[in-house]
């Protein structure tokens, strides 16, 4: 058995999983916070009412009704939206291999979350784009076709997610057989990284067990649960390219620092007061 052509691509393609972790450390409170106060809690205000609590997770809105409630509840999916596609866009045009990896990790996660919200809230009925009377944006009328609109859309968005994520990393590693490890350390290791910040943070909530299962487990673990198949995608061609993630202490320092600060400040919920 020849094991040449694996070690070189190896040697070519080092993932520093130290390196991998502390940028899930990283992105994960800053892409969260993303959502929750530069979606929900600035659409809060935009139509008039006033956040009263920002938790890691979660914001309340005092005074959002109507649908001014379906701006806000719709608000973290739209800017998670956005943000996936400004970093689609800056990747197509980045060169570096720490830069094009940490923009793949944005649009493609922040993309699968989005999609995933759909999913999930035609699956459960509630979150953010639940049309029931406990969801999001409902109650709203015949809200089993929405839920099954919602199923359909999020799904194929979610599946061309994945095959785009796939072709991606296609992109940046080559299409041979040796690049499987590589493709598993940067899906597997930052999707674990990433479930596991966010259910400890979750944790801290003072809500209790359903926001930790609702929305720190159900957006880390279940959103980017695409990851799984990405990094398991095995291509079949005889091309590696070179692709080094270093082990950048500035970044595992900073994830830890960042995860730590979000935990403590965000994790047990800010009170603002009237």
């Amino acid at each position: 058995m020849d094991t040449t052509g694996t070690t070189a691509a190896a040697r070519r393609q080092a993932i520093d999983i130290p390196t991998i972790v502390g940028l899930a450390a990283l992105l994960l409170p800053l892409t969260t916070m993303w959502h929750e106060i530069c979606g929900h809690a600035a659409a809060c205000l935009l139509v008039g009412g006033r956040p009263s609590a920002i938790g890691a997770f979660y914001v309340d809105c005092v005074g959002d009704t109507g649908a001014a409630r379906i701006v806000v509840a719709c608000a973290g999916v739209f800017v998670d939206s956005l943000l996936s596609l400004a970093a689609w866009s800056m990747w197509r045009r980045a060169r570096g291999d720490l830069s094009r990896l940490v923009l793949w990790y944005l649009w493609i996660g922040k993309g699968l979350v989005a999609a995933g919200y759909f999913c999930f809230s035609a699956v459960s009925g509630v979150g953010d784009l639940g049309p029931g009377p406990a969801g999001g944006i409902g109650p709203l009328p015949m809200p089993m076709l929405w839920r099954a609109g919602f199923l359909i859309a999020g799904g194929i968005a979610y599946w061309r997610l994945i095959v785009a994520g796939i072709a991606a990393l296609t992109l940046m590693l080559g299409d041979a057989s040796g690049t499987r490890g590589a493709r598993r350390r940067i899906a597997h290791v930052y999707y674990a990284a990433l479930g596991v910040v966010a259910v400890l943070v979750g944790l801290l909530n003072p809500v209790g067990l359903f926001i930790t299962i609702m929305s720190a487990a159900a957006s880390s673990f279940g959103g980017n649960a695409g990851l799984i198949s990405i990094g398991y995608a095995a291509p079949a061609g005889d091309e590696e390219r070179p692709f080094a993630i270093r082990r950048r202490y500035a970044i595992i320092v900073a994830g830890a620092l960042v995860a730590a600060g979000f935990a403590t400040v965000l994790g047990p919920t800010i009170r603002l007061r009237p």
